[in-house]
Parts: structure tokens; C-alpha cells; sequence
């Protein structure tokens, strides 16, 4: 991570760690440290102490003891609950995002997509996870669904170091769903927009899983040595 200036520094603090962890550069079981973010970023202990805190409160990151900041290692039921939750509002903004989609909003979705076949294409996975992170919380934008936006990006933020272990592992199709969901607010389908995104989430439910059991078990193997 770059460091950083002074202005607004608690936010930018917080958004430095937040795009870290959903670009995978922190993985599932990392420990972090106070004062190595704060070296890395160029700042004082006390912001990015609050900022830990912070996404500690939104199960972003957990204490394990007083000394021992992790992100954690999400559990099947966890993940399972939130894929639930996902399902349900982004299908919502997807669908409501297609009935008012101008063609505007529809040439700047496009233009996010062709950046991440770039990036995909170019094997730059982190930043094709943002960019499907962008592209999915771009729904809610149009949809002018704010507090539904707010819901899912701290679930995002859950999800993200999970998601750069997937993309790990070169996952083909990425896009495929994206552009059918294209189509649908082209047409102004606001059904078909929310089967799209819906498959989009559910396709990659069998890998998370794996990826879950395969993180789980290196946990307990750690913690047993």
C-alpha cells in the first residue's frame, strides 16, 4: 500500500486498508499489525488504530487477542448467509437499475466491463476484483438505492479477501453473466436483469466453498502445529 497525505485522514486510512482487503493484497488468516499499516502508509498509530476498529466492528477484521489482529477465515455458514443476502438485494437493484438505466448508465457499465476483460485478460487479478466489486455496487448507483449500496459494500468487504483467493485461481466465463445482464437493461427487463446477477452470484457458489474448506483446513493445521 502507497502512503498517504494528511487531509481526511481517519476516511483515508480506512479506504486504504477497505481496497487492500478487497484487492486481496490481505488474505484470509493474515495477521496485521498497528504499526505495520502505519509504516506502510506513512501515518501515526492513532488512525489506524481507529480504522482497524472500525472494520472489526463490521467483522471485516477480528481480534483474536489484544495483539493479534487477523482477516479472518470465513466460515461455510457465514458465507452461505451472505451468498443468501446477496442473492436477494443485488437481484433487487439489478432489477430496478434496469427499469430506469439510461443509455448512458448502460455505456458506463459497458465501459467497466471492457476494463475487466482487460485486466482479466492481462491476468491482473486484483484489478478484476475490483472492477467486479465496481460493476456490482454499480447496480445499486443506478437502482438510487444508497442505504441498499451501503448494506452491500460492507458485505463486499467481507467477501473480498475470500474472492481474491477465487480469482486465484483463474476462474473462466468472469463476464459471461455481466453481459447478459447488459442485454437485460438494454431491453429494460428488469426480471431478466435479476436472473442475470443472480446466476452470476450462484455460479461461483461451488468454488467458494472449496476455497472455504481448503482455508479452514490450513487453519487448523496451523493452529495444531
Amino acid at each position: 500500500m502507497d502512503a498517504i497525505g494528511r487531509s481526511h485522514l481517519g476516511q483515508q486510512v480506512y479506504d486504504r486498508i477497505a481496497k487492500a482487503l478487497l484487492t486481496g493484497q490481505m488474505r484470509p488468516n493474515d495477521r496485521l499489525t498497528i504499526r505495520g499499516l502505519a509504516d506502510q502508509l506513512g501515518v501515526s498509530s492513532t488512525p489506524v488504530r481507529d480504522a482497524v476498529k472500525q472494520l472489526t466492528q463490521e467483522n471485516v477484521l477480528e481480534h483474536r487477542s489484544p495483539k493479534d489482529v487477523r482477516v479472518p477465515v470465513m466460515s461455510e455458514a457465514t458465507y452461505l448467509e451472505i451468498l443468501e443476502i446477496r442473492l436477494s438485494l443485488e437481484g433487487l437493484a439489478a432489477e430496478r437499475a434496469a427499469q430506469t438505466a439510461t443509455p448512458l448508465h448502460i455505456r458506463d457499465l459497458r465501459r467497466l466491463l471492457d476494463r475487466n476483460d482487460r485486466a482479466i485478460e492481462k491476468r491482473r487479478w486484483a484489478d478484476a476484483t475490483e472492477g467486479n466489486q465496481e460493476f456490482h455496487l454499480a447496480l445499486s448507483t443506478l437502482a438510487g438505492m444508497p442505504v441498499l449500496q451501503s448494506i452491500l459494500r460492507g458485505l463486499w468487504l467481507q467477501m473480498g479477501p475470500l474472492v481474491a483467493c477465487y480469482y486465484d485461481t483463474q476462474p473462466q466465463g468472469l463476464n459471461t453473466h455481466h453481459y447478459a445482464l447488459l442485454k437485460a437493461m438494454e431491453n429494460h427487463d428488469g426480471p431478466a436483469a435479476r436472473r442475470a446477477i443472480e446466476a452470476d452470484i450462484a455460479s461461483a457458489k461451488p468454488a467458494m466453498l472449496g476455497q472455504i474448506a481448503d482455508l479452514r483446513k490450513r487453519l487448523v493445521a496451523a493452529e495444531a502445529a
